[in-house]
């Protein structure tokens, strides 16, 4: 698995600390959606999202949002295409 260096790579078991609707935000935050268009999107209250960022940021141990997008990404929940 490609890494970008920035963190010493999930663990897939990390995956299981969180809930479906927690996937699903975090699967949306890694595309780069706001709160507001990840709560339009799954058609939960943008609190809501809110709380969920915090709760998975919590659980996983992470510092912050970017700290998300990069454990998204490294953890195989998004397959995007390589520049070239």
């Amino acid at each position: 698995m490609f890494t970008w260096g920035l963190s010493a790579g999930p663990a897939v078991r990390d995956l299981d600390e969180l809930t479906d609707d927690q996937r699903a935000v975090l699967r949306c935050l890694a595309r780069g959606h706001a709160d507001h268009e990840i709560a339009r999107v799954l058609g939960l209250g943008q609190q809501r999202v809110a709380d969920e960022v915090a709760d998975i940021l919590r659980r996983l141990d992470l510092p912050d949002r970017v700290a998300a997008v990069v454990f998204a990404h490294e953890a195989g929940m998004l397959h995007l295409p390589f520049p070239r």
